[in-house]
């Protein structure tokens, strides 16, 4: 996990991968206590975690509209694809990253050969 300290640069990190998840967080929360251990446990190594203290970096809330904690986003090529607050359902997480990824892993599609083969029928 990826604790961020400076706000635009985490930002500007979290936003440049091709996949990561922002985890958003306050210091007394409980909820929040016991979200980050299975966070770590179920994609840490898979996705790089970043973790925003909403209260050192009060620009969070702002900045992705996020009004309670835990916050948990997920984002794809910079862009935001899933957002779960408060209760977070790890297996919804999962079945988006492992979808993406599986994506990744297939051959790209040669069009050209394709339209060609359409033709040919």
């Amino acid at each position: 996990m990826i604790s961020v300290d400076d706000f635009d640069t985490g930002v500007q990190q979290l936003l440049a991968e091709p996949i990561a998840l922002a985890y958003l967080s306050m210091p007394n929360c409980s909820v929040c206590l016991a979200v980050k251990p299975q966070l770590r446990q179920r994609f840490q190594g898979q996705v790089p975690i970043y973790h925003f203290d909403a209260h050192q970096l009060p620009r969070v809330a702002g900045t992705f509209q996020v009004m309670t904690a835990p916050a948990v986003l997920l984002f794809i090529d910079g862009k935001e694809v899933q957002r779960q607050a408060r209760f977070i359902d790890f297996a919804a997480l999962a079945k988006t990253i492992d979808a993406y990824q599986e994506s990744q892993q297939l051959a790209p599609v040669d069009y050209q050969a394709l339209f060609d083969q359409i033709e040919g029928q």
